[in-house]
């Protein structure tokens, strides 16, 4: 009988090597290299949706270029002058594309800002091997504050506006470069690894462990990172600008509470704004009046308008 223990064990222990790295690979694959929306069908879904309006979009000035990245491949950009010193740059969300942002344009126009969106890498029609959450990211968001202060000089005033991963983007490179103005951060996670073993359980109705730490791993074996090293809030503190966090009530995403304990745990200038019956970057969505409204009153306590 014993023996017979020994051997179930030691065929368990046989499957678990060898089909933990395959899941590991697969479950690494949706993170880093997901299925992302083609650029021509993210324009033609935020039309659909009424996101923005087409003929105010093609009316607008538009400058199409490419951003060289410090990591080896071009950025998509395009820069919508308004003549002034005050320029947002937009990052947008996991598997979508700059068309996601398109909807935020009026209000920061009305406000006096120049805009700059970009494809974050592996998206749109940008290049890069893969995506990482802000590890190579935000010296990409780097280059284009670079971009934008060559544009208008060293003097402009910059601030950087992200959704859901572009959130994440922006708070980790305002840790390494202090030259933006302000951030405001729409549906941010505090911790990606603590995220990802929330959306195993929730949306496969498996544990983290060992599933999430193989995944990491084969993350980083195929050249991006270990989830761990994406952690907001272990490194908010560093950042030296105005925070604005935004967050929709009814996120099942990215639950609410990585907005709280963000803003909880920054100790710098801040301001924080739960949408009432939104869910994951729909906030302006639900309620679009609130959020011009908001974005005007903290860029007014901050003295940028």
């Amino acid at each position: 009988m014993k023996k017979k223990l020994i051997i179930v064990l030691i065929v368990v222990i046989c499957v678990l090597v060898t089909l933990l790295p395959i899941a590991g690979y697969y479950f690494s694959s949706l993170v880093i290299t997901p299925k992302v929306w083609q650029y021509d069908e993210t324009y033609r879904n935020e039309l659909k949706f009424k996101r923005f309006n087409e003929q105010y979009y093609k009316d607008l000035p538009k400058e199409e270029f490419f951003i060289n990245s410090p990591n080896g491949y071009t950025l998509h950009a395009m820069y919508i002058p308004k003549g002034s010193n005050k320029t947002i740059i937009f990052v947008h969300g996991h598997t979508y594309t700059l068309m996601g942002d398109i909807k935020y344009l009026e209000i920061f126009r009305s406000l006096g800002f120049n805009a700059l969106l970009f494809d974050s890498r592996f998206h749109g029609k940008s290049g890069g091997n893969n995506t990482t959450f802000g590890k190579y990211e935000k010296y990409d968001v780097k280059a284009c504050v670079d971009w934008v202060n060559r544009k208008n000089g060293e003097k402009s005033i910059i601030g950087l506006h992200g959704e859901s991963m572009g959130s994440a983007i922006c708070l980790l490179y305002a840790a390494i470069d202090n030259r933006c103005s302000f951030y405001i951060v729409d549906g941010a996670m505090a911790d990606l690894n603590e995220l990802l073993a929330y959306r195993l359980k929730k949306d496969f109705g498996l544990p983290a462990f060992p599933l999430l730490h193989s995944a990491s791993l084969m993350s980083r074996i195929r050249g991006a990172m270990f989830f761990t090293e994406i952690s907001p809030i272990t490194i908010v503190n560093n950042i030296k600008a105005p925070i604005f966090f935004i967050h929709g009530g009814d996120d099942t995403d990215i639950p609410v509470e990585h907005a709280q304990r963000l803003y909880n745990t920054y100790t710098g200038a801040k301001k924080i704004w739960i949408c009432p019956g939104a869910t994951h970057s729909r906030s302006i969505i639900v309620n679009r009046k609130e959020y011009e409204k908001q974005i005007k009153d903290f860029l007014t306590m901050i003295k940028v308008i």
